[in-house]
């Protein structure tokens, strides 16, 4: 209990001070990439597949500043949860010193240095030269519709589209569309 202790003491300080123990950030980050990426994003910015299914939108963490976000209020959710969405506490499956790390982590890299984390497609993932499929990533992104017209798009766009289709929607599957169609209805009872 003295280390989170510490570990929060030394980050409420924030960047005024000295910065927060690299190792600790560090651990914190192999925390949140393996339990927390899934709703908040590896960027902090709740931009997942989850978040669009969750009746209250997860933390943005990169919408806040330290003040608004100390670290405090951040174990406070991790260790309890918060009542109403779906952050549930993670007590019982943190250690302490895993609590702190995620905490210096969450609070250092996006709170203070709204920095973007690593990335989920990296070669240590399993995808080398991601960058190859970067004409899908408009799509994958919502910076182009999927459903815009084939004649606004160029050939880069419409490959793009394609690729993004056949591959990248099984996880990226909540792209952007111009219009979202009908809503289901339910089938009258009988």
């Amino acid at each position: 209990m003295r280390l989170v202790a510490a570990a929060l003491a030394a980050a409420a300080l924030g960047a005024s001070a000295a910065a927060p123990d690299a190792r600790l950030v560090e651990d914190g980050r192999r925390v949140y990439n393996f339990r927390c990426y899934y709703c908040h994003g590896y960027s902090g910015d709740a931009k997942t597949l989850a978040a669009t299914m969750l009746p209250l939108r997860p933390r943005a963490f990169v919408e806040f500043t330290a003040e608004e976000m100390p670290p405090l209020r951040i174990e406070r959710a991790v260790r309890h949860g918060l009542p109403g969405s779906a952050m549930k506490s993670f007590a019982g499956a943190l250690t302490g010193r895993e609590i702190a790390a995620v905490v210096a982590f969450v609070h250092d890299e996006f709170v203070v240095r709204r920095a973007p984390n690593t990335r989920y497609h990296t070669p240590e993932n399993g995808w080398p030269d991601h960058q190859r499929y970067s004409a899908a990533f408009p799509f994958a992104l919502g910076r182009i519709p999927l459903d815009a017209p084939e004649a606004s798009l160029g050939e880069v766009e419409r490959a793009g589209r394609r690729l993004y289709l056949g591959t990248c929607i099984t996880c990226h599957d909540r792209a952007a569309v111009r219009d979202p169609g009908p809503a289901w209805e339910r089938a009258a009872s009988r």
